[in-house]
Parts: C-alpha cells; sequence; structure tokens
C-alpha cells in the first residue's frame, strides 16, 4: 500500500467519523462474542485489546460483561466520537495506529485481542510483522480475533485500502509467523442487512500447541 492509500483510508475515517459510528454502532455481533469469549483462558480479571475500535460497540460490550479493555484506533475523530457515546470506566482510549503497536509496554498484558474489521485496511505484507507484535501483547495462552472481508487481493474501494483474505493467504500468513498458534477459520455472511460481503474470520490461541486449521 503506498503512503497515498494508507493517507486515503485515515482521511476516510476522520472526515466520515460520524456517518460510519451511526451506521456501525449497533450491528449485533453477540454470536461472535460469545465465540471470542467462551475462548478466553480462566482469570479472574481479562484485559483486553479493542484493534481498531471504530465507533467503540464491541470495547462497550466488553466493558459491560466486566472486562478492562483498551481500546484503540488510528482515527481521531472515531476515538473522540467513541470516548464521548460509551462513558466506561473500565475502557481506556487511545489514538494509536498498527505500527505502534509494538512501542507499547503490552508485553503478555492482554488474555484477548479482539480485531474485528481493523486488519484489513493493513498491506498483505505487513500484516505478519503487525500480528507478531499483537502476539506479544498477549498471555501465554491468549486469544485473538481478526476478520478480514473474504477475496484474494489487494484493493482501493471508496478511498479505503482493503486487503482481502482466503485460506491461502492466510497460510501464507502464518507461515511468516515464529510464534507457535493454533487456529480455527471460518466464512460468515456480513452482519449489515444491506451488505452481501461473505467474511474471512480467524481465532488464533497462543499456546505450546502444533499449528491446526480447521473451516467451520
Amino acid at each position: 500500500m503506498t503512503k497515498q492509500a494508507s493517507k486515503g483510508t485515515l482521511n476516510y475515517y476522520d472526515d466520515n467519523a460520524v456517518e460510519f459510528a451511526i451506521q456501525t454502532v449497533s450491528i449485533d455481533m453477540h454470536n461472535l462474542y460469545e465465540l471470542f469469549i467462551n475462548q478466553l483462558p480462566q482469570r479472574n480479571k481479562h484485559y483486553l485489546l479493542d484493534v481498531g475500535c471504530g465507533s467503540g460497540r464491541d470495547a462497550n460490550y466488553f466493558a459491560k460483561q466486566g472486562y478492562e479493555v483498551t481500546a484503540i484506533d488510528a482515527s481521531a475523530e472515531l476515538i473522540q466520537w467513541a470516548e464521548q457515546h460509551h462513558m466506561s470506566s473500565r475502557i481506556t482510549w487511545v489514538h494509536l495506529d498498527f505500527s505502534s503497536i509494538e512501542k507499547q509496554a503490552w508485553e503478555n498484558k492482554f488474555t484477548g485481542i479482539w480485531a474485528c474489521a481493523s486488519l484489513l485496511h493493513a498491506p498483505f505484507l505487513e500484516l505478519p510483522c503487525i500480528i507478531e507484535s499483537l502476539l506479544e501483547t498477549l498471555t501465554d495462552d491468549g486469544v485473538m480475533y481478526l476478520s478480514f472481508k473474504h477475496g484474494e487481493g489487494e484493493r482501493v474501494d471508496e478511498e479505503r485500502f482493503f486487503c482481502d483474505m482466503d485460506e491461502l493467504r492466510w497460510k501464507t500468513i502464518v507461515a511468516n509467523i515464529p510464534q507457535v498458534i493454533e487456529y480455527d477459520i471460518w466464512l460468515s455472511s456480513d452482519k449489515r442487512v444491506d451488505c452481501k460481503d461473505a467474511w474471512f474470520n480467524v481465532m488464533i490461541k497462543r499456546e505450546n500447541n502444533p499449528i491446526r486449521s480447521s473451516v467451520k
């Protein structure tokens, strides 16, 4: 992705923050929440990282379940909107992009990472490094959820850069991640009634087990 494409994506979210937040804040994600929460390790207290938090919908849900949430987004306008509309002492809102994750003092901090429709704006060749930096923030038995639009390449759509994902592309990414991970992949339909996109979902467990993939 060129710097111009990256800037165009960020400009889109800054310029359309209110409209985007209103369109996405009420989408029903409970089935995915349940899958994610059921995979979390046994802990008395959970610290979650919401990567690309957008409207704050998901961070707010997890906070209401009693989890401590760090919610990050590269769009200052979206962070501002989310913080204003979700008042919770359990959420820490941070204006932060993907490249700055590795610079944070977050090593082994989070039991769960939620990256719903966010890493799809990162270039394919950069994804192994970004995912590796996220894995470093997980506890040894932590889990990470990712989702991408299902497809085979990279594209720009309405000013935004997208990296689509399929099983072959995902396996290429895994081959370039040094950590041993166990993961499940599956396809799902879009939660928005007016959208027919298919989504490629990944649930990663950071464990000392051989890599395993299954499509549900």
